[in-house]
């Protein structure tokens, strides 16, 4: 079972998602990134489709940036804040995972946007 959202930055698709396991991927349209954000567990993240710059940050100060190609992986610790950023003008398809209650979360995204599917 999964479920699909429009976001004014591209998708996300939730795959699995429990109090205990999160899986999902975001697909990030040409020229987009999301606002920053972090979240309360473990982040973990493989780039499946093109390219994808995380922006890592303490506090309001980015620390650094780390590009993701096809087949990276990168982890987050918890409370990390981050931004995810596709600087091409292809489509960037990285997939998540968390191991933990992110269920705020995920309502937070069912409220906010459209669900496609």
């Amino acid at each position: 079972m999964y479920e699909i959202y429009q976001l004014p930055q591209g998708k996300i698709i939730l795959s699995s998602i429990t109090k205990d396991l999160s899986i999902g991927i975001l697909c990030l349209n040409p020229r987009q990134e999301l606002a920053k954000h972090n979240r309360p567990v473990t982040e973990q993240l493989v780039q499946v489709v093109g390219t994808c710059v995380m922006k890592i940050f303490d506090g309001d100060s980015l620390i650094k940036e780390v590009t993701l190609q096809e087949n990276d992986t990168l982890t987050l610790p918890a409370n990390q804040f981050h931004i995810h950023s596709n600087l091409t003008d292809q489509i960037s398809v990285t997939m998540w995972k968390f191991e933990g209650n992110i269920l705020e979360v995920i309502q937070k995204i069912r409220k906010e946007n459209n669900k496609i599917l």
